[in-house]
């Protein structure tokens, strides 16, 4: 026993003469500037003081650490500050100067480790520490904004934040539900998404006082469930240039459950950016992201602005004549017309190039969806039947038989539904090719029996967003279709909609392939030249052309005189067309008052605008100074007509959005004083910007979809808004209702304002397209709306496609048949560059031009454009045909010149005559 006892007396003298090591049970957390610091070596406790990586605290603070190996001695330089720390000695140095430690350098598991509020606290930092969470908290003196979210209990809008792009700011909250910083504390909760334009952007981030200066901003971004690319961006505040157009912006793809960073490197020369802000970018919506650690740092090197090489020279326009395009490749005639892709490579030889992909759904697995759950209704209903039927000859042996009994409306309610054909056979941003062969035994359209259906990939639920509409149209031989699409998670449900004519067609070969994300989307085979309508010999195309010739040219007449009134034979006359009475336009949006490329391709192509939603209700109240100073550049380029977009959208209030004003809902309940305000505003803005918008005002959008106060007052409603318009406009005024629908809703609506005599004069037809439509269908249309008596302007066109060929081609014609349709008075683009999904169709993003740009150009500058000359017969007369619009009449008779500028429009009696002094 006495042998025992004299063990544990010198064991217990042993431990005594050593420091108390703690190695915790909860692992140590290091959290610098909101930011966990990243260590090879679990951080200790000894004698009550935290011990931490030497490189990793050093580094992690800004500074230059070497080691001496002889000495065991660590140097750490930051600033001009340099700390010298030994192993196992309570004496280091600051600056030179000695200072005492309670506990020295240590190693341990081969690593050197340093007492972590010394080292932090002698480079200049504060350092807390929290016992609940244990958790080294570092805070460096400086200028650096954080949000931790962590100390905070409410985050409020419109102080700390706002909400933007639609989003309600009632759906962002501080939540536990995950955290970044410490696993157990607050992050922001983004929650209630329902577009990926929805958007927060933190408040008051940047001063006056930091322009010249470089920031690093960095954030953590977690999704649960589903990956998506998030874009972090510098914003203006509201009613700004870049309230709602980022300045500039980073995006990162984040992984589904899986903290991600995203960083932005930005050089702040915009006084008016202020804020930071959060959304998704090109990609699916996703409801629900957590935003956490948000750090903004002065530092970094930001991306250099690209040169220009060539200056931009931008004049502006004082006498209506802009600088417009004056030279082309081609004639003016209908057989100069300029055609894309009639020479491109076969699909086959395209596919000869390519890696072999991924067959991941072949005909069978096609043929049998059609008794699947989620098509089981289709087979047999009152608007057709399908079935399976042999065929030989062809590389499948099965196809499926549609018989369509009549057209439907909308064409998706008569569908082959082959569900979540893509579920697990594909990750996100995979390029893919969807295949398939298609012939009308049938029916279809017009005298050729030409069939059409149209191939979709949506989202697999709500709000069914597509990432592939395209449609096939053929006649009776079996014809190949490619369609190649990238894939984006979640969106993998597959439809071929049906109900577009009576007609009998079969859809055999069907196949998609994963070419995965080695190949890029434009080297795969399109169906550029797969639309029958699009091709050079298309009959349409001429019989428009007809049309044009006969309803965009009058027969102008020039009279020369001398100063008694006596005719003049044999003047020489010059007729220069300037301008063109129909309106070829584009949204303008907030670069036009800085971004000098933007303007220079305004004012050449352009002489109708409308502002992209600076004059929707909401915004205009912010700063109406904002938006005359957009009309008053848009007029200084040249743009001669510019429309109002829109002065009521009846649509769910979300805090935040561009089209109703806070207080409006709160007094929906009281109809007079609704009315009031609205009448107010109507009158407000249309005299406000009566210098710029003379005429022309969206009153009502949308209206099929949104319709939140007539609900409460019925649709007799909306003939009081007109008849408020009209007393604002006068009878001068042009009232519009503009919408993107075609269904039997919108008809019925139209029938009952018609009915109710609403005082309008106008359908705006927004045409946002997602593929190639029949131009003889479209023309239909047409014909269908003008038999409301109403005028028709073409006021949002966009084409969504990879394909910049298709998109050209499909310009061209569509610019054509609205060219030739006498109730159409103009044809607006809802932009000109970039667009979600390359949906602009005249440059790219980065301001290269598109073979839209040829076409539009050509079309409108060359081919529909009027340049005569030569003189006057016995009378003095100069007769000329030609395109509606403002004219240059030159006279000269020896040294006598005169030149008149004059309009000559449609039902105008268009005869000038001209005094020679």
């Amino acid at each position: 026993m006495k042998k025992i006892l004299s063990v544990v007396l010198v064991l217990a003298m042993l431990v005594s003469s050593f420091s108390c090591v703690a190695f915790a049970d909860d692992e140590i957390k290091i959290l610098l500037d909101g930011t966990l610091l990243e260590m090879d070596q679990t951080p200790i406790i000894v004698d009550g003081r935290t011990l931490v990586p030497l490189r990793a605290i050093f580094e992690g603070l800004g500074a230059l650490v070497t080691w001496d190996d002889s000495t065991k001695c660590a140097t750490g330089i930051k600033d001009g500050k340099e700390i010298k720390i030994t192993i196992d000695n309570k004496v280091a140095k600051v600056d030179g100067k000695d200072v005492t430690l309670d506990v020295g350098a240590q190693i341990v598991n081969s690593r050197t480790l340093v007492p972590v509020r010394f080292i932090s606290e002698s480079l200049g930092c504060e350092v807390d520490w929290d016992a609940n969470t244990k958790t080294v908290i570092i805070t460096s003196k400086s200028d650096a904004k954080t949000w931790t979210f962590d100390n905070l209990d409410k985050f409020i809008s419109n102080k700390d934040f706002i909400a933007g792009g639609g989003y309600d700011a009632k759906n962002v909250s501080l939540s536990l539900d995950v955290d970044h910083t410490t696993g157990t504390g607050k992050s922001l909760k983004l929650d209630g998404r329902t577009a990926t334009g929805n958007r927060i952007k933190l408040l008051n981030v940047f001063s006056p006082s930091d322009i010249g200066k470089t920031f690093t901003i960095s954030a953590w971004i977690y999704i649960p469930e589903k990956s998506s690319q998030i874009k972090l961006s510098a914003y203006g505040d509201s009613g700004t240039e870049y309230a709602m157009i980022a300045y500039k912006f980073a995006n990162t793809l984040v992984k589904a459950n899986t903290w991600t960073e995203i960083k932005l490197v930005y050089k702040h020369n915009e006084p008016s950016v202020t804020q930071i802000g959060f959304e998704q970018y090109m990609t699916s919506n996703i409801p629900l992201f957590y935003i956490d650690d948000v750090t903004i740092k002065e530092g970094g090197n930001a991306p250099e602005e690209e040169q220009i090489e060539e200056k931009i020279e931008v004049n502006f326009v004082t006498d209506g004549h802009r600088p417009v395009p004056t030279e082309f490749s081609v004639g003016n005639s209908f057989n100069d017309l300029i055609y894309f892709a009639t020479d491109k490579q076969t699909p086959e030889q395209l596919l000869a190039t390519l890696p072999e992909g991924k067959l991941i759904v072949d005909n069978d697995i096609f043929i049998n969806s059609l008794n699947s759950d989620s098509n089981k209704q289709y087979l047999e209903s009152n608007y057709g039947k399908m079935e399976i039927v042999d065929v030989e000859g062809m590389p499948f042996k099965k196809a499926v038989r549609a018989t369509v009994f009549s057209p439907v409306e909308p064409p998706y309610a008569y569908q082959i539904s082959m569900g979540p054909l893509l579920s697990g056979k594909a990750e996100d941003g995979d390029v893919c090719l969807l295949k398939l062969y298609m012939r009308t035994e049938q029916g279809g359209q017009g005298e050729a029996q030409m069939g059409q259906v149209q191939i979709v990939v949506e989202q697999d639920g709500h709000p069914y967003d597509k990432i592939l509409t395209a449609n096939a149209m053929n006649a009776k031989q079996w014809k190949e279709f490619y369609f190649p699409f990238k894939f984006k998670n979640d969106f993998t449900r597959t439809n071929i909609r049906l109900g577009y004519y009576e007609q009998i067609v079969e859809i055999g070969g069907y196949e998609i392939i994963n070419y995965g994300q080695n190949v890029n989307l434009e080297d795969l085979p399109t169906d550029t030249n797969s639309s029958p309508f699009l091709m050079p010999d298309a009959k349409w195309r001429s019989e428009a052309w007809e049309r044009i010739e006969n309803i965009r040219k009058g027969d102008f007449k020039v009279v020369v005189k001398d100063k008694n009134g006596n005719a003049v034979p044999n003047a020489d006359v010059k007729f220069d067309m300037y301008e063109h009475q129909f309106e070829w336009g584009v949204a303008i949006d907030t670069p036009i008052l800085s971004d000098k490329f933007y303007q220079k391709v305004l004012s050449e192509n352009f002489n109708a605008g409308v502002s992209v939603g600076y004059t929707k209700w909401a915004n205009y109240e912010k700063n109406p100074q904002y938006v005359k100073d957009m009309f008053k550049m848009a007029k200084d380029l040249g743009i001669k007509y510019l429309r109002g977009h829109t002065l009521l959208w009846d649509l769910v209030y979300v805090e935040g959005n561009s089209s109703l004003p806070a207080d409006v809902p709160t007094l929906y309940n009281d109809k007079e004083a609704l009315q009031k305000r609205i009448k107010e505003h109507i009158n407000g803005i249309t005299s406000d910007l009566k210098e710029y918008i003379p005429y022309e005002w969206d009153v009502l959008n949308e209206a099929v979809k949104n319709h939140v106060i007539q609900d409460i007052y019925g649709i007799e409603i909306v003939k009081e808004w007109y008849d408020m318009a009209r007393e604002a406009m006068g009878e001068d005024g042009v009232l519009y209702y503009n919408d993107f629908r075609r269904e039997k809703e919108f008809y019925d609506m139209m029938d009952k304002y018609i009915e109710m005599d609403v005082d309008f004069d106008g359908i705006g037809l927004q045409s946002h397209y997602g593929s190639a439509e029949n131009p003889e269908v479209i023309y239909e249309l047409y014909n269908k709306m003008a038999s409301y008596g109403k005028r028709l302007k073409i006021t949002e066109f966009d084409f969504m496609t990879p394909d910049n060929e298709l998109q050209a081609n499909f310009l061209r014609d569509f610019m054509i048949i609205t060219f030739s349709h006498d109730a159409v008075d103009g044809l607006i683009m809802w932009g000109f560059r970039g667009g979600a999904n390359n949906k602009y169709a005249l440059y790219t993003s980065d301001n290269k031009p598109k073979e839209g740009l040829q076409i539009w150009q050509d079309l409108i500058y060359n081919k529909w454009w009027t340049k005569e000359s030569g003189k006057t017969n016995e009378n003095g007369e100069f007769n000329v045909r030609g395109y509606y619009g403002d004219y240059d009449v030159t006279i000269t008779v020896g040294d006598t010149v005169k030149k008149v500028s004059a309009p000559f429009y449609k039902s105008k009696d268009n005869t000038l005559v001209i005094e020679l002094n």
